[in-house]
């Protein structure tokens, strides 16, 4: 159950930052999120009679830092994937999130195996690889900015793992639910002094509405696979997700890719499998 609910997630999130993507490339991501931010809260609040439980001093406090690190997560990949090709900066983050709680699980006592550590040392060179974009590219080189977002936002993501699976396994949908009203009532400020409150086109309108139900779906999928399941095997599958966002960019952007990114992006699948070993 674990990896099926993990890999609906990974399935999700890459459909979601596509079009949240697609929606910041013509408005501030900061502004997509004032959007798709509450939508997904009403959602995940609407669970709560069916799947509810207790909270305790413990969830309320990893729920607000996972609201804390997902909002910050979800705003940089967002800017980064507006002013880069969705095609380099999903993998970077997805090594970046698989990475993090690896490493929390190490200074927890966990011991990952010898194809793990190899997993880690591939992960960041797929970095490296990725980021070298071609001078002749039609989207032309990729600067260190979208790079460094793209990088932090893989940090955010996989503390924000970590945080839902700290969480109390009897405490039903409330991390998610609590995470996200916290991330929905820090992005306002935080909007009226990046962006402001620009008008939102329709169509860029139902992109945000869209983005927020999917990462909802996703938010739940991930913490039912990290009740089922081990947070590393959980948090690495969910980082497959750039395939679907990469597919997406592909076939509807008709973005491409250079050799040596090619290479890269071969290490980063790489890399996400042996994390699982």
């Amino acid at each position: 159950m674990a990896v099926l609910f993990a890999l609906l997630a990974a399935a999700v999130y890459g459909v979601s930052d596509f079009v949240g993507g697609l929606a910041s490339r013509r408005i501030p991501a900061i502004t997509v999120l004032l959007v798709s931010y509450p939508i997904g809260a009403v959602l995940m609040a609407a669970l709560l009679p069916v799947y509810g439980g207790p909270i305790s001093a413990g969830t309320l406090a990893w729920s607000v830092a996972g609201g804390v690190t997902g909002l910050a997560g979800v705003a940089l990949l967002y800017s980064a994937l507006g002013q880069a090709p969705m095609n380099v900066i999903s993998p970077v983050t997805a090594v970046m999130s698989a990475v993090v709680p690896v490493g929390a699980g190490v200074l927890q006592g966990e011991r990952p195996h010898l194809l793990a550590w190899l997993g880690i040392v591939l992960g960041l060179l797929a970095v490296t690889l990725i980021s070298r974009q071609p001078a002749d590219h039609p989207h032309g080189p990729i600067g260190w900015r979208p790079l460094a977002m793209a990088v932090l936002a893989g940090v955010g993501f996989g503390s924000y793992f970590i945080c839902l699976a700290g969480t109390d396994p009897d405490s039903g949908m409330w991390p998610v639910v609590l995470s996200r009203l916290v991330s929905a009532v820090l992005v306002v400020p935080l909007a009226a002094v990046a962006a402001g409150f620009v008008r939102m086109p329709r169509p860029v309108l139902g992109l945000a509405l869209l983005a927020g139900m999917l990462d909802a779906v996703a938010n739940l999928a991930f913490l039912l696979a990290s009740r089922h399941g081990l947070l590393s095997l959980s948090s690495v599958i969910t980082a497959l997700y750039p395939a679907g966002t990469v597919l997406l960019a592909v076939l509807v952007l008709k973005e491409r890719t250079g050799a040596v990114q090619r290479v890269g992006l071969g290490i980063a699948a790489a890399a996400v499998v042996l994390l699982t070993r």
